[in-house]
């Protein structure tokens, strides 16, 4: 026999050595499946982990943002600017906001824009008056959890009209039936009601008292001159125009300054910490 022979014949395997070779073969494949598969499982709880890590603490941001509305009023089920006033309001810690606004040199136009601002965003589960679309969408009820509004322009809402002299009854009906004037009395008028006689709120003058009465319309009677009132109910063409021209100036300056207010998403004219 050959050199080359006797080493082929020493390499020749027995059946049972090549059963036993082709299991450690299969054993060492399904080892390294296993592994894979361990690796994948390892993989998804770290992905799980994290992933429930993240859901509660988003969870625990959308509670806390919870907790916060819910410590807001409730939504009278009626026309936010319709209707008797709502008594809840804290009209007295507002006069005190007045009082700050002009202890810090403000004017009676911020103090508007903050009012319209704390009674729009602040105060109650849904904002009484959101826009979109070019319209002023009010609040007008609820339908199970969720708010009902009706859109409108923002002339109907302010009564905010171009011409300057009313010639016709149709002229003068947007400024006289304007949704705002409601707002003056049922909020404005009652926080102004709250400091009204006192000494300091008559100091202030006519740069603080013209811009409030004339922003509570027909309930502010502010007298313009001697028998001239301004009255924005006034039905007379020829007084609705005389009130209205001496207080253009004044009424723009107000439903720019409550316009700003209810467009704010932060509060305006913080008062800087000491």
């Amino acid at each position: 026999m050959s050199a080359r022979a006797a080493v082929l014949g020493e390499l020749e395997l027995t059946g049972g050595e090549r059963l036993i070779l082709e299991s450690i073969g299969k054993l060492r494949t399904e080892v390294r499946g296993l592994a894979g598969e361990l690796k994948k499982l390892q993989d998804r709880k770290k992905y799980h982990a994290e992933y429930y890590q993240k859901r509660k603490a988003t969870n625990a941001k959308t509670k806390k943002k919870k907790e916060v509305v819910d410590t807001r009023l409730p939504n009278a089920d009626r026309h936010c600017l319709e209707g008797r006033r709502d008594q809840r309001l804290p009209f007295a810690e507002w006069a005190q906001m007045l009082k700050q606004f002009a202890d810090r040199g403000l004017s009676a136009y911020n103090f508007l824009t903050w009012l319209s601002w704390t009674w729009n965003h602040n105060t109650f589960r849904h904002a009484p008056i959101t826009k979109s679309g070019g319209y002023m969408n009010l609040f007008i009820g609820m339908s199970g959890d969720k708010p009902l509004r009706h859109k409108y322009s923002e002339r109907d809402v302010t009564g905010r009209v171009r011409i300057r002299t009313f010639k016709t009854p149709v002229q003068l009906d947007p400024f006289r039936e304007a949704k705002w004037w409601h707002w003056g009395y049922a909020v404005l008028m009652q926080v102004v009601s709250e400091v009204a006689d006192e000494p300091w709120y008559e100091k202030l003058g006519d740069a603080w008292h013209r811009p409030l009465k004339v922003m509570q319309g027909p309930f502010g009677c502010y007298q313009i001159r001697e028998g001239l009132v301004f009255d924005p109910s006034e039905t007379d063409l020829v007084l609705a125009t005389k009130g209205y021209q001496a207080m253009r100036p004044t009424l723009e300056c107000g439903w720019g300054a409550c316009l700003k207010g209810l467009s704010c998403l932060e509060e305006p004219f913080i008062a800087p910490k000491l």
